[in-house]
Order: structure tokens, then C-alpha cells, then sequence
């Protein structure tokens, strides 16, 4: 999010442009823009140039497993829609990388705590499934937010919903079984179970991995 957005030769001084900065998109990213389209159309009634705005200055990433889209102590202001794959976040805690959460298609993630902020971030982000995502910065969403006041509704939703999942994080981490925690997750993330390395749910579920194993041998 360093990128500065300036208005054309007829802009007035100050303003961000809805044109520097815009991306040229090949078929392939286009047709991963429409799902973060159908995404932004499941909180309302859709606003078609604030989506085209979003769209051209946003930035599609293809990740391999194992990269990290941020690293603890940077400066972060973007934000990821996760078109496929799957991202965690962790802290880093002496010698132990602490999963803090666990994400995958469909969801927007982000250093939320320093987002915005001058502040370095806590969490590092690591894709730990080959992802397809969509790249936003604070910039491109500020002057949408200005632009199109409507919009506001919708953010104002999406931040709704990853409240709801951090409310839910809160909770099963506060469950003093670790079985019932494994249960919780089942009940609500249990798709993830075979996708992706179990060391992470352990990490998440605050357990160690032979606690896990036991666990998943008793419940079926």
C-alpha cells in the first residue's frame, strides 16, 4: 500500500486519481475478480463503479505454499481476499510459531491490528495451501469510501463478519477440553482438516500434535 493513487491532469491538488495506479488484468484475472465481485454482492446491492475502481487497482497474487504475504515487524495496509487456497496467521513466541487463525477461499485477511497504523505487525501471514488472492491497499479502499459513500455499508458488513469469526476464535480457545475444542472445530472449520498439515490445528487449538492424533483416533 505505498503505491500513491493521483487524480488526472484535471484533478484539483490533494485528490487520489482513479487513474494512475490501475492494473490491466488478462481473461484468467478477470474471472478471479468476478468471485471477489460475488463476494462484495453477497453484503447488497452492488455498486458497479466502485467495484470497476477496486478491480483496477487491485492486485491479483498467485502464492505458493509456504510463502509469507507478511512478515512480523513490517509495516502492513493491505488487505487479502482469498480467491483459492489457504492462509494462516501466527505469532512468533520464543521458539513456537503460535496459528493465531486459519482462513481459506472466500475470506478477507489482513494484519488487522496495525492496519492503517505506523506500527509494525505482531503476525506474520503464510499461505499453507497454493493460493490465488486479491491484493488491496488502504489507499484504493479510502477513495472508495469517499467516492462512494455507499460502499461504507458493505465494509462496514465485511468488518461485521471477521468479527464474528474472531468472537468465534476467542471462544474455542477458551474451552477448557481439549477434545471439546477439536469438537468446536469440527463443527465449524472441519473441511480444513484434510487440507492442510494437522501441526497447524494443533498450534490452533492450543494442544500439541500427539494430544491431536489421540484426540482424532477417539472421535470419528
Amino acid at each position: 500500500m505505498n503505491s500513491k493513487m493521483r487524480e488526472g491532469k484535471n484533478a484539483a491538488p490533494g485528490k487520489k486519481s482513479a487513474d494512475k495506479g490501475s492494473r490491466v488484468h488478462d481473461e484468467e484475472d478477470v474471472k478471479y475478480l468476478r468471485k471477489f465481485s460475488t463476494f462484495l454482492r453477497s453484503f447488497g446491492q452492488p455498486i458497479p463503479p466502485a467495484e470497476k475502481y477496486l478491480f483496477n487497482h487491485s492486485e491479483l497474487l498467485r502464492k505458493k505454499k509456504g510463502s509469507i504475504l507478511v512478515k512480523s515487524g513490517e509495516n502492513n495496509s493491505n488487505v487479502f481476499f482469498i480467491i483459492k487456497g489457504v492462509v494462516r496467521g501466527y505469532m512468533k513466541y520464543g521458539s513456537q510459531n503460535i496459528t493465531t487463525w486459519i482462513a481459506e477461499e472466500g475470506e478477507m485477511v489482513g494484519t488487522i491490528r496495525n492496519f492503517e497504523l505506523p506500527v509494525p505487525s505482531n503476525e506474520e501471514l503464510e499461505v499453507i495451501e497454493d493460493a490465488i488472492l486479491v491484493r488491496i491497499n488502504s489507499e484504493t479502499l479510502d477513495y472508495v469510501y469517499d467516492k462512494y459513500p455507499e460502499a461504507n455499508r458493505i465494509a462496514r458488513l465485511v468488518v461485521s463478519l471477521n468479527y464474528r469469526e474472531a468472537e468465534e476464535r476467542a471462544y474455542i480457545s477458551r474451552i477448557p477440553s481439549a477434545e471439546a475444542r477439536y469438537r468446536r472445530f469440527i463443527e465449524y472449520r472441519g473441511e480444513l482438516l484434510n487440507r492442510i498439515p494437522l501441526k497447524y490445528i494443533a498450534s490452533y487449538l492450543g494442544m500439541k500434535l500427539e494430544t491431536l492424533s489421540r484426540i482424532r483416533k477417539k472421535v470419528k
